[in-house]
């Protein structure tokens, strides 16, 4: 078992699971965008699963990997997904099941349309949980362009006509808010002003 150690309270703990997300962006030769997402879950303690037999500390209880590559609009080309480690073989399964993804656009209504077109049973709650962290890193991925050399993040968006999907989707993007004035004047709109006694 692993040794005790403290909270940001000095309250003693033992670690007892660990979760790792990792995501890898990349552009392709091709010129498409591609992201690598990876979920490992350990214990740091032997265990006895009834399909694995003794699993010694460390060793993953899950490895899911998945992969996407989108085109410039976020259109979804490619999936894959490797299920290295799972509790059951009935796991592997749900492998091929982002393939329904194949041709949808990621952007608003994205987790809707996940939800339609890949239902809550038919997938690992993991796998799905994954799709969340991938998708986030191939905004960042694409957020520079093609070629960043010696740029702003934003700059290639300044004069877009439609508002990138960050404008409006959290609190420093908010439309009314001084990032959206800044950076995309053509969208920011003026705050509401609180009624007097309100």
């Amino acid at each position: 078992m692993s040794a005790p150690d403290t909270n940001a309270d000095g309250k003693p703990r033992r670690l007892m699971h660990r979760r790792s997300v990792e995501c890898l962006g990349y552009l392709r030769d091709d010129g498409l965008w591609e992201v690598e997402a990876r979920l490992v879950d350990t214990k740091p303690y032997a265990r006895q699963d009834k399909h694995r037999g003794l699993q010694q500390p460390d060793d993953p209880v899950h490895d899911i990997r998945l992969r996407l590559a989108v085109d410039d609009s976020f259109t979804i080309r490619e999936t894959g997904t490797t299920m290295a480690s799972t509790p059951y073989p009935s796991c592997l399964d749900v492998e091929g099941i982002l393939q329904r993804l194949v041709g949808e656009r990621i952007g608003k209504g994205w987790r809707e349309l996940v939800r339609r077109k890949i239902g809550k049973l038919e997938t690992c709650t993991h796998l799905a949980e994954l799709l969340g962290p991938a998708v986030t890193t191939l905004f960042q991925t694409a957020t520079s362009g093609k070629d960043p050399q010696g740029r702003g993040a934003l700059d290639h968006q300044r004069d877009v006509t439609e508002p990138p999907f960050f404008v409006g989707g959290c609190y420093s993007w908010r439309l009314d808010g001084p990032v959206v004035a800044e950076t995309f004047p053509q969208f920011a709109q003026k705050p509401v002003e609180a009624k007097p006694g309100s």
